[in-house]
């Protein structure tokens, strides 16, 4: 019996493009993709006289096809939700009313748009400043401008911020 880094190199690809073929989205092959090859290497029955490709292949359409009757079938139970992976900060956990949190996304997405709309020279230094927590040193350096360019460019963004936030 081969080891499975040859039947990955040997049939690797055409394994890949099984899984993109049956998901249609690069995210969900990957992980078909590496449940395939997770799976016979524990079953470890690749055996080469046999077709390995095949099995392969058989392999990622049953882990496709329990995926898919999960899916349905929670899906039937309680519709599923996907969140954005900006939005977890937002999932209840109980102690916050609905209402609180939609508020509080509310704002968070009309300040997200507001960053998003300023001239990048501003929304660059706002972001490394605030979302980074980089000193206004930092970004000189990084940005090889001056430190009194970095206090200006953050003093502007700050105040075009809050005329279109009417704060």
């Amino acid at each position: 019996m081969k080891d499975i880094t040859q039947f990955i190199s040997d049939y690797g690809k055409d394994i890949y493009s099984f899984c993109v073929y049956l998901s249609r989205n690069k995210y969900d092959a990957d992980d078909l993709y590496q449940q395939t090859f997770l799976i016979a290497m524990e079953k470890a029955e690749i055996r080469d006289d046999d077709n390995p490709k095949s099995y392969l292949i058989s392999i990622a359409a049953n882990v496709w096809n329990n995926q898919k009757r999960k899916h349905l079938w929670r899906k039937k139970k309680a519709d599923i939700i996907y969140y954005q992976e900006e939005e977890y900060d937002f999932i209840p956990d109980g102690k916050e009313s609905v209402e609180d949190l939609i508020i509080k996304k509310d704002e968070a997405d009309l300040i997200r748009s507001a960053v998003i709309r300023l001239p990048e020279k501003f929304r660059v230094v706002l972001l490394m400043f605030y979302m980074e927590s980089m000193s206004i040193d930092e970004i000189s350096n990084a940005l090889d401008i001056p430190e009194g360019t970095v206090k200006s460019r953050l003093h502007q963004a700050k105040k075009k911020l809050k005329e279109r936030l009417n704060i």
